[in-house]
């Protein structure tokens, strides 16, 4: 497999190629809504030489508030990570355990999906090297850390139910109220975690009798790493208990303030400083020791995070060379004189590969929506079911496509080859299992509220 920055330059060309060949076109926009009737063509905007590669400048601009966070609080988690803290809560974790460790993956996969009905995603990406780790030390291969994390959010998220980035947007565009029909996407929300779960705790069992099932290779035990080294012998009381409890509380607070507050990535970030530095003034570190320990955090997640930036850069090149209306509107012509199920199928289908190149959920939502719910009238789909195939179709391959996994991967340390040879068959379950569900939903009248 190629190295993860030589595949997104690769799909860097394939997009700048498709400037050149797929026609500009364009929506009018009022206050950032599509008005459906108004596409039209524009003059040709290929991306140049130039631009191919100032698109990378770009991309680290536009991303750099999701480039910050991951910075800065990976240098907070790794100046708490010198006071044992963290050795120590996570050795008595697996002592509690005793050797349960399918109890700490349906835990850890559990909380997870709870954070992605949230939508709360971009500021996990500092605590993956801990889940990774964790779960290595349990005896199992990094793919297990790797499928609790990307699995659990994807169910999460993708259900739906207070996801504020797909749901809230879509049905707000569409005159729905908020969070309305939240009954079936719970109902989804039970069958996707269920199908996720019996894949992960199934391939979890595999490798524990057969290591030759890991996909890691059959010496995984001996060849694979852990990206954070947990020392042993400490004692896990006093001090240290004190200071997991307030890591704890500022992981708690972060959720809170997004949902009651409106927090954002600095709010988010900026909390995790007044923990850190209690725990440097409770454990007595010398401050130029905290502010190396800090500098080795940052530069631990540097490569994973060029990706975050690299990535952007894609979206940048479809931005400049004005083909992602035209691809819409190409979208929305196939779907007229359609029945209702073929529609729904081709809305499906389509959002879901068009996920490969703009993952931004709220972003598709703004220019496909509008497109989307007067099709719906017209097909007598009621909107709530359109903003259920949409939401479907964005959500699950967030974790899948490589222009949109490929940030978690590099966190995790996971190269995308081995991640689409575990997760292909699972993700094809849930992407049916969610066609079947809207279906259903178009029969029974689902909505308007």
């Amino acid at each position: 497999m190629p190295h993860v920055y030589a595949v997104i330059l690769i799909l860097m060309l394939l997009v700048t190629v498709m400037t050149y060949l797929i026609p500009a076109g364009s929506y009018t926009r009022v206050d950032g809504a599509v008005d459906p009737g108004s596409f039209a063509y524009v003059e040709q905007t290929p991306v140049s030489f130039l631009g191919f590669f100032t698109s990378l400048h770009q991309g680290f601009v536009e991303s750099s508030n999701v480039i910050g966070c991951v910075l800065l609080i990976s240098g907070c988690i790794q100046v708490i990570q010198m006071t044992g803290a963290f050795s120590a809560g996570i050795q008595a974790l697996i002592k509690k355990a005793n050797g349960k460790g399918l109890v700490m993956v349906v835990l850890f996969f559990t909380l997870f999906v709870g954070l992605g009905v949230i939508g709360y995603l971009d500021a996990l990406y500092p605590f993956y090297p801990i889940i990774i780790s964790l779960f290595i030390t349990l005896g199992y291969d990094k793919m297990v850390g790797t499928a609790v994390i990307l699995l659990s959010t994807a169910v999460g998220f993708t259900c739906g139910m207070v996801n504020p980035y797909t749901t809230g947007v879509s049905q707000t565009l569409v005159g729905l109220p908020m969070y309305s029909g939240i009954g079936l996407r719970a109902v989804g929300l039970v069958i996707f975690y269920f199908i996720a779960l019996f894949f992960l705790v199934r391939y979890c069992v595999k490798i524990k009798k057969d290591s030759m099932h890991s996909v890691m290779g059959a010496n995984y035990l001996q060849e694979q790493t852990a990206p954070m080294q947990f020392e042993e012998g400490l004692e896990f009381g006093g001090k240290r208990v004190v200071l997991i409890l307030l890591f704890l509380a500022t992981i708690v607070l972060s959720v809170a303030g997004s949902l009651r507050w409106g927090w954002g990535l600095p709010e988010i970030t900026a909390i995790y400083f007044p923990v850190t530095i209690i725990g440097v003034i409770l454990f007595r570190i010398n401050v130029s020791a905290a502010c190396t320990e800090f500098g080795k955090g940052i530069a631990g997640v540097i490569a994973p995070t060029m990706v975050i930036g690299l990535s952007r850069a894609v979206s940048v090149l479809l931005s400049r060379g004005n083909i992602t209306d035209t691809i819409i509107n190409g979208m929305s012509g196939l779907m007229e004189g359609k029945s209702p199920v073929i529609t729904l199928l081709i809305v499906y289908v389509f959002v879901t590969c068009f996920n490969f190149f703009v993952a931004s959920g709220s972003g598709k939502a703004v220019v496909m929506m509008p497109i989307l719910s007067p099709l719906g009238q017209v097909l007598g789909i009621n909107q709530q079911v359109m903003v259920l195939a949409y939401q479907y179709g964005d959500g699950f391959t967030n974790t899948f496509w490589p222009t949109a996994s490929l940030l978690q991967l590099s966190l995790c340390g996971m190269d995308y080859g081995r991640w689409f040879k575990f997760a292909w068959k699972i993700y094809a379950c849930l992407i049916a299992a969610g066609f079947i569900l809207i279906v259903i939903a178009n029969q029974i009248g689902y909505g308007p509220f």
